[in-house]
């Protein structure tokens, strides 16, 4: 029986044994869905931080992928720094350019999977009829007017130097690429100081195809070889990321591919194939009720929502996709990409004439279409609700949440005096509003039935809260793209004409601004306006932004497309003013924002005493504060002297001079000095101590605070503040100062050029690549290990076409993209 019961045991330990072999055997299979660390967010240009404190993932194996760690909180800046949407706070700078840019910048985090998924064409849910197509323009394009001048036979002598400043370029490029290829091929950005990667856009490899032309311009076509073979591995069909960054990917991506198979003659067939792709991908983001894009754009089951644009979007990102989604319809004969962006013009142009700047628009436009409908209310809802200062104090707004603290006094101190000098300042982020939410204050349904996103149809309108104007972060390639947009139709859509006539009158009369310069330099800047409520007043404030730079060479562009002979010299005035900024700091670099003194009457003449003013501008209140300080230290001192001196006394032993007498009140004895008694000092005090010294606070004088301001923070005279100091690779004022020599023909601009390219490429060379920097005002500034897609896209290009033969991308046969993605012009 013993045996038997032995031999059972031994059955049913096997059975748990074959149980839990099938059961782990089952667990050790792949999850279809894997969730990861999400990568970080750049918005334009904006808005990248440099003083982000992520690892980067070094280069791995491929069969290891590794995502990088998200990046931690900032600028701005610049720049830049700059409003994402669906519920992320930005990286400020970027700006980006919009925003950007960066910008241009604290770095967003935005849910990411690593999923086996991939995007399949689905039928629309709000589809465009096909008699309501609105088709490309056809016609023979007009013969406008010739943008670059004339250049006369090259001199012997200046052709070699022309030619040693471009291979100098060159060289740089090819060291920044060798860099990426080496470290980061296949990945968006390359980490420069440490190696590894960065995957910021979906990790498509943007620096990969951001820089494809500038391979073919350069004259690298082997390398532009190896870089396509790599672009057909991009899968654009699955991503790491729950959303697609519109934006972002339209101008490096689609302008990349496009591009590249404009430049390089229509070769490789391929470039084209993978433009499609993505372009159908894209077109879902227009898939709402008012066909306004979805700026991230959610195309996966698990994270797929209610499609309609957000009540806060980002003028740049929505009117700047017009461009490359033309020339992809002018490149497949496929009218729907054109509908796309079309449709966001025409609402751009009926907007543009009912904002509180008529011809400028908002730098954050409500583009949701969810006007309060009759049947939902008795009464529409106010579009803004305006909040009274104890409301606004105690219930932050999504980007004052957004934005950290400072955490000790003097940090409190100075963001107190920051809001003194400019109450209207507002932070360089985005606004954290959610694709799908919407201000209760519009009505608009929260629901994704089609009955409540029937009325979802209506266009642009301002947005909830205070609105800003301005040509840089946020809004710049809207206003860029209208005069390049009405060139790539060969001028057979007025609509952009006069979108930009009109903006451009407003933007002289309300923004352009001369600042006071020591040195009498005649330059131009582009102000920020904002409206901060409906019955309020405008306020200004008078800015210098490296995103802003681009403005000389779209007011170039424009004075020669459309006959605007006065503008070329405003368009000298506004380069130039970004060359000033250059040539004021110690490294040789713009800042990525300052403020500046602007001039109140003419002609501008230097003022020493009112230069002085505006640097303490409250200087009597400063005065009394630090007095008030003093006195209240003061009486405090006193009183800690009172306390000391009666320890001192009631511990004191009885001398020989007094007599003990005991106070009936308190029964207790204590010692009374006799009147002949010699008095000592008492043991509070210190011998030969000034009592005042501790409690008197050191006033400045006016004269003492001017001149320690502007040592400690660096100011070239003109500049009140520098408010963020980094330098992010950006490519704008290079961008100006390029189109400017194209234009005119000036040597001028070329010399100017160099001496950029010179302090840029000394201050962020590193041993792999070229590096951002922290700041532009000290002799060794730090590097900030990041090397946007646009150092290689943009900056050098246009480094490199600065010093290449007029012929090389000939202005009157290309237009370069808000990415310099080279687009080719119809043929007359």
């Amino acid at each position: 029986m013993f045996r038997a019961r032995r031999y059972r045991v031994l059955v049913v330990f096997a059975a748990v044994l074959v149980l839990a072999f099938i059961h782990f055997s089952r667990t050790r299979e792949p999850p279809t869905v894997t969730l990861d660390v999400p990568p970080p967010v750049d918005h334009n240009r904006g808005s990248y931080s440099p003083n982000s404190n992520d690892e980067p993932v070094p280069a791995a194996p491929k069969s290891t992928p590794q995502i990088p760690q998200s990046e931690g909180a900032t600028k701005p800046g610049t720049s830049n720094e700059q409003t994402l949407e669906n519920d992320v706070p930005s990286k400020q700078d970027e700006p980006s350019r919009a925003s950007t840019d960066g910008q241009k910048k604290p770095d967003s985090e935005r849910p990411a999977s690593q999923s086996t998924l991939k995007w399949k064409k689905l039928p629309e849910q709000h589809p465009v009829a096909p008699e309501e197509m609105i088709k490309l323009p056809t016609g023979k394009s007009k013969s406008l007017p010739k943008l670059q001048v004339a250049f006369p036979d090259e001199a012997s002598a200046d052709r070699m130097k022309r030619i040693d400043r471009q291979s100098a370029v060159l060289a740089t490029f090819q060291h920044a690429w060798n860099g990426y290829k080496a470290s980061a091929m296949g990945h968006d950005e390359v980490t420069p100081l440490r190696g590894g990667y960065r995957d910021t856009f979906n990790g498509w490899g943007a620096t990969l195809v951001d820089a494809l032309d500038t391979l073919w311009i350069m004259g690298l076509e082997e390398e532009f070889s190896i870089a396509v073979d790599q672009v057909k591995k991009i899968d654009f069909t699955t991503s790491k990321r729950d959303d697609i960054p519109v934006f972002e990917t339209a101008i490096r991506y689609m302008g990349g591919l496009l591009g590249a198979y404009d430049i390089s003659g229509h070769k490789y067939d391929v470039l084209l194939e993978k433009a499609v792709e993505l372009g159908e991908i894209l077109l879902g983001a227009f898939d709402t009720p008012n066909r306004m894009p979805m700026l991230y754009y959610r195309w996966k089951p698990n994270s797929a929502i209610a499609h309609r644009a957000n009540p806060m979007s980002v003028l740049a990102e929505l009117g700047s996709l017009s461009m490359e989604f033309t020339r992809l319809a002018q490149l497949t004969k496929e009218d729907k990409y054109y509908d796309a962006v079309a449709r966001v013009t025409n609402e751009l142009e009926k907007f543009q004439s009912q904002t509180d700047i008529p011809g400028l628009w908002p730098l954050k436009v409500d583009a949701s279409g969810c006007l309060v409908s009759k049947h939902d209310s008795n009464h529409d809802f106010p579009r803004e609700v305006p909040q009274s200062e104890a409301a606004s104090t105690s219930t932050p707004t999504p980007t004052e949440s957004a934005m950290p603290l400072p955490t000790d006094a003097q940090s409190y101190e100075n963001l107190l005096s920051r809001r003194e000098l400019d109450d209207d300042a507002q932070p360089a982020t985005y606004d954290t509003v959610p694709e799908n939410s919407v201000p209760k204050a519009h009505g608009n349904p929260t629901s994704t039935t089609k009955d409540s996103e029937q009325y979802c149809k209506d266009g642009l309108t301002n947005p909830p809260g205070p609105r800003q104007f301005a040509l840089g972060a946020l809004g710049d390639s809207t206003y860029e793209y209208l005069p390049k947009e009405y060139m790539l139709l060969g001028g057979l859509n007025e609509q952009y004409r006069s979108m930009y006539e009109k903006s451009m009158d407003a933007a002289q009369k309300h923004l352009l601004f001369q600042p006071m310069l020591k040195d009498g330099r005649d330059v131009r800047f582009m102000a920020t306006v904002t409206k901060p409520r409906h019955e309020s007043e405008m306020t200004y404030a008078y800015e210098g932004e490296h995103l802003t730079c681009f403005v000389g060479g779209m007011f170039a562009i424009g004075s020669k497309l459309f006959g605007i002979e006065k503008d070329l010299d405003i368009a000298a005035k506004l380069t130039d003013g970004c060359v000033w900024a250059y040539e004021s700091t110690v490294t040789g670099i713009m800042p990525e924002v300052f403020t500046l003194l602007p001039c109140k009457d003419e002609p501008c003449v230097w003022n020493e005493t009112e230069y002085w003013s505006a640097l303490d501008p409250f200087e009597e209140d400063r005065i009394a504060r630090a007095k008030k300080l003093s006195e209240k230290n003061a009486k405090k001192e006193a009183k800690k002297d009172e306390v000391v001196e009666a320890k001192a006394n009631s511990s004191a032993p009885v001398s020989h001079g007094s007599h003990q007498k005991r106070d009936p009140a308190r029964g207790n004895w204590h010692a009374v000095t006799s009147p002949t008694d010699s008095s000592k000092p008492r043991s509070g005090d210190v011998e030969g101590r000034d009592s005042t010294k501790s409690s008197t606070v050191s006033i400045p004088s006016h004269e003492e605070f001017v001149q320690a301001r502007i040592k400690d923070e660096h100011l070239s005279p003109g500049m009140l503040r520098i408010k963020t100091r980094t330098y992010l690779l950006r490519p704008e004022a290079i961008e100006s100062v390029f189109i400017m020599y194209r234009l005119t023909g000036d040597e001028y601009w070329r010399e100017k050029g160099w001496k950029m390219f010179e302090a840029v490429k000394k201050h962020t060379w590193t041993n792999l690549a070229n590096s951002a920097i922290k700041d532009v005002t000290v002799e060794e500034p730090i590097r900030s290990d990041s090397m946007e897609s646009f150092w290689l896209a943009e900056t050098l290009k246009y480094f490199y076409l600065l010093f290449s033969e007029p012929s090389v991308v000939n202005l009157d046969e290309y237009v370069l993209s808000t990415e310099a993605h080279p687009l080719k012009r119809p043929v007359y």
